[in-house]
């Protein structure tokens, strides 16, 4: 686990100048070591998160027969098994870590090595015999790959942040990318809020010339194209659950995984406990205990399966404090009134001394656990499934209606507030995966609120902790198991988590498998309104109304936090995280063209074990 970041076409100094300003911007991602390598016209680094083979597996990793150069960022769960088959093969390793595996991959099989990983990555292979650079994203989009074209060439990071430390990326506002966070909450995957930067697509690669400099794209995964599966739906995803379960939990630094006591992360922390004896449970609860305080079922359910529970309080009066430090560790604005909890969950697995959080994140999504997507189905049950885009799926949301509903009243006369009716969310990659209306909104919850809202906010939350995080339930072998069966039986009109409740039947306390489903509920209005009352003139003369998107009084009424939040997240709320994101990127943003940072918050210290080598060579 480690933050990654290069830059191509750039001259030989600029470009290894570049890449030591992201690594500085991202030294929370890997505190144990760093490293750099430079040939090509490429400048590649990483700084590492030691988790598995952590006395020998710094990068980047090369190889000595083929002089390839590799940067990962993330977690094989199957390097015990493709290390044993690559070692009979005559393939030497010369590290203990799982990512090595990759490098002898790539000179067996090329591009089809990525459809033999499984786990959650992002990377980049410098391959020098084909003058190619290749970076690729795991199926599920669990880790980020910032991407830009430069004037010379390209240069990525897996922080956007680092992207603008690194004086090849301007910092410049997507006005479209901003209607959709106002709208959603969150940008969807692939776009930014910074125009001419974008996320790698996830399951997808890019294969860069580096002669030519044109790129090629592909896709090697899709979650449409799973074959249909028949079978008994319980039996086929409980056996799936205790496959992923018995890999998910390798690691050479100790667990804790994140538990409320509902179905998903119960489910998790059985796993965890039959895989990993040892873990430790975390969780978070609120100041007073109101009934939405779920500690007690934490405790409870941490009882039965046998593991050591901890849990942290937030008060309102917590979540203002924390609120500058928690939207800097967000990188990118994700304005969820849960990511004040995830925060302290995460530095609570860190201060367990705990480097890996498991949580129970897609169940909801993959298995019908939101009561307005069961509205949408129902409202677009005629439609062609190959039509359907998020657009039409999201319009049944609240906290989308609402926005719809509130910006007129808030922008500028003359700036574009609505969404456009064709968001490009349309068919999967494959002519014809044989999808039909339910497979087609998983995917779409799968590729918005699920990747872009909740894993991006847990993983870049974790990691600013130095917590790796791991999803079982978005194991790509299980997505596939509940699209199968989904295409050959459809699941949507029974009750909501059915069969998921089934599968896990075996596992969970039987007062966990027949509990019913409770959202995860924050004290949003008393956060909201402490959150106001600390931080809330910082909308009425921002960026937003500077740049003519909020009209003078709709800045000022956002400011007062009176835009509604009922039980979502408010439009007050979203200007809110915005003008303090965008305040700190333009206090650390380097300017293409050289300079220093402009001002900002301290860097962090260096590394202990700094490297500026070609990284560990292997063969």
């Amino acid at each position: 686990m480690c933050g990654i970041c290069g830059a191509v076409g750039e001259r030989r100094g600029k470009g290894g100048d570049a890449v030591a300003a992201m690594l500085d911007a991202m030294t929370h991602r890997g505190p144990d070591s760093r490293g750099a390598a430079v040939a090509d016209g490429v400048a590649l680094g990483a700084c590492r998160l030691a988790v598995i083979g952590p006395e020998a597996a710094s990068q980047p990793l090369r190889s000595a027969c083929t002089d390839l150069t590799l940067v990962v960022n993330g977690e094989i769960y199957n390097h015990v098994e493709l290390r044993r088959e690559l070692e009979a093969r005559g393939h030497r390793f010369t590290t203990g870590g799982d990512c090595e595996v990759i490098l002898h991959l790539y000179e067996d099989e090329g591009l089809d090595a990525l459809k033999r990983l499984r786990g959650m990555f992002a990377l980049a292979l410098l391959d020098p015999a084909e003058r190619r650079l290749l970076l690729a994203r795991d199926r599920m989009g669990e880790k980020p790959l910032y991407l830009a074209e430069t004037p010379d060439g390209w240069c990525f990071a897996s922080e956007m942040t680092a992207l603008l430390r690194s004086g090849l990326v301007p910092l410049e506002i997507d006005h479209g990318s901003l209607r959709e966070y106002l709208h959603y909450q969150y940008v969807p995957e692939p776009a930014t809020l910074l125009a001419g930067v974008r996320q790698l697509p996830a399951g997808s690669w890019l294969d860069l010339d580096l002669d030519t400099g044109k790129s090629r794209t592909g896709v090697y995964w899709d979650l449409e194209a799973a074959p249909a599966l028949p079978g008994d739906p319980a039996a086929v995803l409980e056996a799936g659950l205790r496959d992923i379960g018995r890999i998910v939990v390798r690691s050479d630094a100790p667990i804790a995984v994140a538990l409320s006591g509902g179905l998903d992360s119960t489910i998790v922390a059985s796993l965890a406990a039959a895989n990993a004896p040892g873990v430790t449970a975390v969780g978070v609860g609120y100041a007073g205990r109101p009934a939405i305080d779920e500690r007690r079922h934490a405790t409870r359910a941490a009882a039965a399966l046998g593991v050591r529970l901890t849990h942290v309080e937030l008060s309102p009066a917590d979540v203002a404090e924390d609120f500058d430090a928690l939207v800097q560790a967000l990188d990118h604005p994700v304005a969820d009134l849960a990511g004040p909890a995830y925060h302290a969950v995460a530095k609570a697995a860190h201060d367990e001394g705990c480097r890996v959080l498991l949580l129970g994140h897609g169940g909801d999504e993959l298995f019908w656990g939101y009561r307005w997507v069961d509205t949408a189905r129902a409202a677009l049950a005629g439609h062609d499934p190959a039509g359907v885009t998020r657009g039409l799926l999201y319009r049944h949301m609240e906290v989308v209606r609402d926005s719809a509903r509130l910006l007129p009243g808030l922008c500028s006369p003359d700036w574009p507030h609505r969404l456009p009716d064709d968001d490009g969310s349309g068919p999967g990659s494959g002519p014809d995966t044989g999808t039909t209306l339910p497979v087609r909104l998983t995917r779409l919850l799968a590729d918005t609120y699920l990747r872009s809202n909740g894993v991006a906010q847990t993983e870049r939350l974790c990691m600013a902790h130095s917590v790796e995080t791991r999803l079982p339930l978005l194991d790509h072998c299980f997505v596939d198991l509940v699209t199968g069966l989904r295409k050959h039986a459809r699941d949507d009109a029974l009750p909501a988590k059915d069969r998921l409740r089934a599968a896990a039947a075996p596992l969970v306390p039987g007062f966990v498998a027949g509990k019913p489903k409770t959202p995860f509920y924050t004290p949003t209005r008393d956060w909201h309104a402490a959150l106001f009352a600390a931080h809330g003139d910082r909308v009425a003369d921002g960026w937003l109304r500077s740049a003519g998107v909020l009209s003078p009084a709709g800045a000022v009424r956002a400011a007062r936090g009176r835009t509604g939040v009922g039980s979502g997240t408010s439009l007050s709320y979203k200007a809110l995280m915005f003008e303090t994101w965008y305040a700190a990127l333009r206090a650390a943003h380097r300017p293409p063209g050289g300079g220093a940072p402009r001002g900002g918050p301290a860097e962090n210290g260096s590394p202990k074990n700094a490297t500026t080598d070609h990284g560990q060579k292997t063969g």
